[in-house]
């Protein structure tokens, strides 16, 4: 950014820190776009850069009142207690200056220097105080001090705020023609949203609780080494269950504005199928995904039970392509699990008819059991984690890899 020293961060008429690197976007989320201020470079500014500056150059800040500065970093969890310990901090230990002409400095016998002063914190607060309510310069350690919050100007900004609630706080951004291109300051909260988001566990969201109680333990198992970057929402915090209940998690998600990746997984049936047709992921915020367990080979041809008729009182068995209509959880067992001792799979039931997708909602038969039954193949794979070579695990892979790929 041209003339970027120009830049800095300002409470009252105090300059408390310099940005010869670029403002980053956290101290710029400490501000508002409604916050955006223009003037004229005076003589005496320009020539205290020691730049030849025309006197009258359109200059670009962000201009706030400290109370209402104090109130967005506090919301963002940057509070006076986290401030305060913060500058304390950077007293523990005093870094070592390379300046010759500090009194306080001694050399250590190698050509270094180390400052020596006892500087406490209690004594930047004075000096912070004394600056700002009129002497409009900074003792030589506080200055120092300050300068080694490099890239956490706003926890720095923070606790001055604490030691001069009332103070105008100034960020002079540099030039204007510098800043044409500038989006505003609450594209930085934006973009330190994102940011967050890519730092935070992938969240997944499911229809029920047999859902987590298998995904989890099964993921753990195919994915080991990232178990700690997939989070699944534990049901003591959404205790509703269902496709209708999991969408409406997901759009009060979107109201939020939560900043983590959150994948909501719906059944590859029709219930779940008409929970996202009214849902609309398409217009979800970018790091929400609203998607449907993945369609199975072996569901291409399902044995299914219809509703009963005058000519099969309990239904008629027939083949189906149960994918979008049928498929819970369990389908996804393995077929090690699935295939019974004469060969036969347990067939799915139809049920209730869905006016939306005009189609019925089928449900597999003997449920309890198949999860009963992926328990023990858990621990078995637990115990020895070489069975899982001999085990059917295509089908939890295949919904692992509908996650882990969400937002490719």
């Amino acid at each position: 950014m041209e003339f970027m020293d120009l830049s800095g961060l300002y409470v009252g008429d105090v300059r408390v820190c310099s940005f010869h690197e670029g403002i980053g976007d956290r101290v710029l989320s400490a501000f508002t776009n409604n916050m955006d201020a223009y003037r004229e470079l005076s003589a005496k500014e320009a020539a205290s850069f020691g730049h030849r500056l025309p006197q009258g150059l359109p200059m670009r800040d962000l201009v706030g009142a400290g109370p209402l500065i104090a109130d967005r970093l506090d919301a963002m969890g940057i509070t006076e207690p986290v401030a305060m310990a913060f500058m304390d901090s950077l007293l523990k230990p005093l870094e070592t200056y390379h300046d010759l002409n500090c009194p306080a400095c001694q050399s250590d016998g190698d050509g270094s220097r180390v400052c020596t002063r006892d500087y406490t914190l209690a004594a930047w607060v004075q000096d912070i105080q004394d600056a700002v309510g009129g002497a409009g310069q900074l003792s030589e350690a506080a200055y120092r001090l300050m300068s080694h919050a490099v890239e956490e100007e706003h926890v720095l900004l923070r606790a001055v705020l604490s030691v001069v609630p009332a103070a105008t706080v100034r960020l002079a951004l540099g030039t204007a023609e510098g800043w044409q291109t500038f989006a505003g300051a609450s594209a930085a909260v934006d973009q330190l949203r994102l940011e967050a988001s890519q730092c935070t566990p992938l969240v997944v969201l499911t229809e029920g609780r047999s859902d987590v109680a298998i995904l989890e333990p099964g993921f753990a198992l195919l994915y080991p080494h990232l178990k700690d970057l997939v989070r699944f929402m534990d049901f003591a915090y959404r205790p509703a269950g269902g496709a209708g209940p999991l969408a409406s998690t997901l759009r009060t998600f979107a109201a939020a504005g939560i900043a983590n990746r959150v994948v909501g997984l719906f059944d590859n049936d029709t219930a779940g199928c008409d929970a996202l047709r009214a849902l609309r992921p398409d217009t979800l915020p970018a790091n929400l995904r609203a998607l449907r367990y993945p369609d199975l080979e072996l569901a291409r041809r399902y044995p299914t039970i219809g509703p009963p008729t005058c000519d099969a009182p309990e239904g008629r068995q027939e083949h189906a392509d149960i994918n979008g209509a049928a498929c819970s959880i369990e389908l996804y067992l393995g077929r090690d699990l699935l295939v019974r001792e004469d060969g036969s799979l347990p067939p799915v039931q139809w049920r209730s008819f869905v006016p939306g997708m005009n189609r019925y909602q089928g449900e597999i038969t003997n449920k309890a059991a198949l999860q009963q039954a992926f328990q023990t193949k858990v621990r078995t794979a637990t115990d020895s984690p070489s069975a899982m070579a001999t085990q059917d695990w295509s089908g939890l892979q295949a919904i692992c890899d509908t996650v882990l790929t969400a937002f490719h």
